[in-house]
């Protein structure tokens, strides 16, 4: 029987059905975990919004608003101890609160195809967040870069039609924590599960 692990943290109840994370097993497998930044609902709300501005747009929008994160690291395969050192190390991860605003739409082109992105306005913090998150993965084993980094929230999938338009206003949410995820694309349907949050300083 696979070992058992508590969860770091446990999911806000408005998202347990994207992130489940109750009794999670050690995986016998290499999981696609990634660091990201989760926007609070109303600046969710918010994203949703502004693609729905949008003439062209698909009929089933991806990402739903829940599920619309910046990455910091990802990592296709990361097997069972690297996975373990990794946790670790981030439980080590402090940083002051900081406000991300995303400020213009791009369309990018990516491996899957055509993404509409909205991209932030560049801080020394966030650009900290990167460089302290990347030390902690290299520590765990793991090859990330510190450079070349380009802060973005993707928007929409499968965006070849559409046409992007300014945004209305800038959308601003208060980062507090990074969340550790499994893509864990095997489930029916396919879904994010936290496996901790950190950062967060003690009251």
């Amino acid at each position: 029987m696979a070992r058992r692990r508590p969860a770091a943290h446990v999911a806000h109840p408005a998202q347990n059905a994207l992130f489940a994370m109750t009794d999670l097993p050690t995986p016998a497998a290499p999981r696609r975990l990634f660091t990201a930044l989760f926007p609070p609902p109303e600046a969710c709300a918010a994203i949703d919004a502004e693609r729905q501005r949008w003439p062209g747009l698909p009929r089933r929008l991806h990402p739903v608003p829940e599920r619309m994160h910046l990455t910091l690291q990802f990592f296709n395969a990361v097997d069972a101890p690297h996975e373990r050192d990794w946790l670790a190390a981030l439980q080590t991860l402090r940083f002051a609160t900081f406000e991300i605003t995303l400020t213009q739409a791009e369309l990018w082109r990516a491996p899957s195809g055509v993404i509409a992105v909205l991209v932030p306005e560049h801080t020394p913090e966030l650009a900290a967040l990167h460089r302290a998150t990347a030390q902690l993965a290299r520590q765990a084993g793991l090859p990330a870069a510190s450079n070349g980094f380009k802060p973005h929230l993707t928007t929409l999938r499968h965006a070849e039609r559409p046409t992007l338009a300014p945004l209305t206003e800038p959308i601003r949410w208060t980062v507090r924590q990074v969340d550790l995820i499994w893509s864990d694309l095997k489930a029916q349907p396919p879904q994010y599960r936290r496996l901790g949050q950190f950062g967060r300083r003690a009251p």
